[in-house]
């Protein structure tokens, strides 16, 4: 029942109706339809086409993607730029979802370029047999997931601290508090990643 209710409410003409009029219960019934008909299928998508990304991580991207997707085709629907295009539902949503996702992963691979920077300060260890850029990848690879479990604020300050090597005065003008706050700043953000780290090096053995 539930199936045929969404296919009743995913049509070009219903969602336009629903979003430009603020009609509230049937958008919310749209939104959730959103959810449980296409959610899953992008992230599936997403993992498939980025394989070269640990699970986890394309996971979190995808899965908040989605959402920010979802809102901008809302925002498209209020407006009435649906009608411009002649394409599904499922297509002009993953669309919005698949651009955001990009730039997302384009962020996150500037990222990845200075993050060899962090990889010093959560040495790990190595197993038997493993070669140096093989101990490296992996390292690599820990510490952009973590990355991306954090809130985009602890990344920022992050990035600033250690990828781009701004002195604790510096953030402190950046964010407008006191240079102590900042320092107690920057350092929660480090034991929150570490212990993100630590989390997944339990979890890989």
């Amino acid at each position: 029942m539930k199936s045929k209710t969404c296919q009743q409410l995913l049509n070009i003409e219903t969602i336009s109706f629903a979003f430009k009029n603020n009609q509230q219960e049937l958008s919310d019934q749209i939104i959730s339809c959103f959810y449980s008909c296409y959610q899953s299928r992008f992230v599936q998508w997403a993992k498939i086409t980025y394989q070269r990304y640990p699970e986890d991580m394309i996971e979190f991207a995808a899965s908040n993607s989605f959402t920010d997707g979802v809102l901008k085709f809302k925002e498209a629907a209020s407006r009435g730029e649906l009608y411009q295009s002649n394409a599904s539902v499922k297509t002009i949503l993953f669309h919005y979802c698949r651009n955001i996702l990009l730039a997302h992963l384009t962020k996150e691979n500037r990222l990845a370029k200075k993050n060899k920077k962090l990889e010093s300060l959560f040495p790990g260890e190595a197993n038997t047999g493993e070669t140096e850029n093989e101990i490296k990848e992996k390292r690599h690879a820990v510490i952009m997931l973590a990355l991306a479990k954090l809130s985009a604020d602890d990344r920022q300050i992050i990035q600033w601290r250690h990828l781009e090597e701004k002195s604790n005065d510096e953030i402190a003008r950046l964010l407008a508090i006191t240079v102590a706050s900042a320092t107690n700043r920057i350092y929660r953000c480090m034991q929150r990643l570490r212990e993100l780290v630590d989390d997944i090096d339990k979890k890989n053995g």
